[in-house]
């Protein structure tokens, strides 16, 4: 199993709670979802680039009326909530639509179900892979994903 952080700096925590698993089942990596190349690197770092189970839960929120928030917060929120999912998703498919199986959870909100006052661009980010993965099962279930 190995668990991803953007900032390993701040991994003592999650070190503490794996106790003995780590360095024996568990390992932790470095992977920024904004970044192409940071995802690239930790999955060359797998044995056989293999991904069984991806699990997504990488996110960040944002509160307030729309008005009050600036664009580049928005397109920072979408590029981790949103593009983050797909950059990953591009990365690990290929592989196991060739191995014809393997495992996709994504971790949302049910803000991608019900938008709540003040959080708009939170939950469009929701929405938008609610739609994806809505859309992506079609054809991952064709090669057992």
């Amino acid at each position: 199993v190995v668990a991803t952080m953007r900032d390993v700096g701040k991994r003592e925590a999650l070190e503490a709670a794996a106790g003995p698993a780590l360095g024996h089942t568990l390992a932790v990596k470095q992977l920024d979802v904004g970044d192409e190349r940071s995802i690239r690197a930790c999955v060359d770092s797998l044995p056989g680039r293999r991904v069984d189970v991806l699990v997504s839960n990488a996110g960040v929120g944002m509160i307030g009326p729309v008005e009050c928030q600036s664009l580049a917060d928005m397109q920072r929120l979408m590029d981790t909530n949103f593009f983050g999912l797909v950059r990953l998703v591009k990365e690990v498919l290929p592989d196991m639509k060739r191995r014809r199986g393997g495992h996709i959870v994504v971790i949302s909100s049910i803000m991608g179900l019900q938008g709540i006052v003040f959080n708009d661009v939170y939950a469009a980010s929701k929405f938008a892979v609610e739609g994806f993965c809505e859309s992506l099962v079609v054809q991952a279930l064709r090669f057992n994903i």
